[in-house]
């Protein structure tokens, strides 16, 4: 196990900002935007999408998100995160949020993003971030974040069993939702 800085194992960068990209190249269809609104724990919210087109996504090609990618949203609930999966490979990274790009080989994407929910992570983030009307976060905070890393089949095993569990209390909620809508039908 090795003790590494998230900024020493990736690239990180800020989504377009300023005159780089307004909110008139939005449109209502075409490739969506990851946006501060859509960042989860880990997850991506998929309602309430933003969408640009194929022409502004080459003009700022070097915000199009690949699959492995984690992003972050920089200001309100900065210890949240998404991590991008085969389905948003070549989507955009908003405005307000900072792109992780694993530049290592020996990460497993999946295991760092488990690693960065976890309290202790979470809690350091929020602690870091700066404002006093919202929290912000900015690329030196988030580098700074230490991640215990252990080899690559470890990082693979472990992620493998959180995310199984995942699917499992997924499911479980599902099967609680539906029986909740049932119960109130019959009432």
């Amino acid at each position: 196990m090795r003790i590494v800085k998230l900024k020493d194992i990736s690239e990180l960068k800020t989504g377009p900002f300023g005159t780089q990209f307004s909110a008139s190249e939005y449109a209502t269809e075409g490739i969506p935007v990851i946006n501060v609104k859509n960042i989860g724990y880990g997850n991506i919210l998929v309602s309430g999408l933003d969408y640009i087109s194929k022409n502004t996504l080459e003009r700022l090609s070097e915000h199009k998100l690949q699959e492995g990618d984690i992003v972050f949203g920089r200001k309100g609930s900065v210890d949240r995160h998404c991590l991008i999966r085969k389905g948003q490979n070549g989507w955009m990274q908003g405005s307000d949020c900072i792109r992780v790009r694993f530049t290592d080989d020996a990460i497993y994407p999946e295991f760092v993003s488990y690693y960065l929910l976890t309290d202790a992570v979470k809690m350091k983030i929020n602690n870091s971030a700066v404002g006093s009307t919202m929290a912000s976060l900015n690329t030196d905070i988030l580098g700074d974040i230490d991640i215990n890393l252990p080899d690559y089949e470890e990082q693979k095993r472990i992620a493998l069993i959180l995310g199984t569990i995942d699917k499992k209390i997924s499911n479980n909620n599902r099967i609680n939702d539906y029986l909740t809508y049932q119960s109130s039908m019959v009432a």
